[in-house]
């Protein structure tokens, strides 16, 4: 259950720092990566505030809680490895993002941060498993994949229903 904790660090940098963030370095973003930053102005999440943004975190960290305690509940924590798969794969996207911008990027520091947890968490479910290391991997991917199916649904609900009228909401 410490990875729900060590989610919700990450997220908070992101919720606190992200507007901010992007208020300041639009422009810099507009001139050095033009098909990106068109690519996010056209689809909304750089014009999100910041309760905005907040209501997609708090949806993400509904997921990530029902997959940990099921997980827990059930015993089975394939699910969940998939979950902890997806947030380390997430946290070196933000670790090339740094990489790439060369400069601070939201989240950031809490990537760095929880990435050693990540690992260990790999390290020690591998040693308390009854799975081969080639099992886990091809565990993850099929869960994993269901995961992302239910995540791309409920993200496009988000941003094409939800988010846009969170600001509007009376």
């Amino acid at each position: 259950m410490l990875f729900l904790v060590v989610f919700m660090i990450h997220e908070y940098e992101e919720i606190i720092m992200f507007r901010r963030w992007i208020d300041r370095n639009r422009g810099e973003l507009r001139k050095r990566f033009p098909k990106i930053e068109s690519f996010f102005t056209r689809h909304g999440p750089f014009d999100y505030s910041t309760s905005t943004f907040a209501v997609g975190t708090a949806h993400e960290f509904i997921l990530v809680s029902v997959v940990s305690f099921c997980s827990v509940w059930t015993g089975q924590y394939q699910l969940w490895f998939a979950a902890l798969t997806g947030y380390s794969v997430h946290l070196l996207m933000h670790i090339v993002q740094w990489i790439v911008y060369r400069k601070y990027v939201p989240v950031i520091i809490t990537s760095l941060l929880t990435l050693p947890y990540c690992i260990y968490s790999f390290v020690e479910f591998s040693k308390v498993t009854v799975l081969s290391f080639s099992q886990m991997i091809f565990c993850s991917y099929i869960p994993r994949f269901f995961v992302y199916l239910i995540i791309f649904f409920h993200h496009l609900f988000l941003i094409y229903y939800l988010l846009p009228n969170v600001e509007t909401y009376p």
